[in-house]
């Protein structure tokens, strides 16, 4: 397994992009506005992290990894690297934001040390055309989460 930063001789790993959001057009949105870095194993990206970086801390945009490759611990090694990858930036909080829904994510960031630090209502009624349900539940508000860098 290797992380590698996306260049544009690679391909768009839509499949494990549009995992984590549903949306293509939103992920074109941000895409190219991110530093990329693809999770490798035996030549198939089965993970993915894009992080944008702001003046005062970095954002996961989107993190997933391929069904097939869940719960092995390849998304912990994307988290981590993104933490890392932030610290050298000198960045000192990095955030995340999920649905109300993403049960699964929320808890896996949770673990990893993440603080849930907002809510924005109706984010995901209001800003995607077609209902999004997880879980059974419609992903209706945004939670966003934060990681302290130098403090963990």
């Amino acid at each position: 397994m290797k992380i590698k930063k996306w260049t544009e001789c690679d391909i768009i790993p839509y499949e494990v992009l549009l995992l984590a959001d549903p949306d293509q057009e939103e992920v074109n949105r941000y895409f190219f506005q991110s530093d990329v870095f693809l999770l490798i194993e035996s030549e198939c990206i089965c993970g993915v992290v894009c992080i944008q970086n702001k003046e005062d801390c970095s954002e996961i945009i989107n993190i997933a990894v391929l069904p097939a490759y869940q719960n092995k611990n390849y998304g912990k090694k994307l988290l981590q690297y993104a933490i890392t990858y932030a610290g050298e930036l000198n960045q000192s909080t990095l955030l995340v934001k999920t649905a109300n829904s993403s049960i699964q994510a929320l808890a896996f960031y949770q673990k990893a040390g993440f603080r849930m630090v907002e809510i924005i209502p109706n984010y995901f009624t209001q800003h995607y055309s077609e209902p999004i349900f997880e879980n059974g539940i419609l992903a209706q508000d945004q939670i966003v989460l934060k990681f302290l860098i130098n403090e963990n």
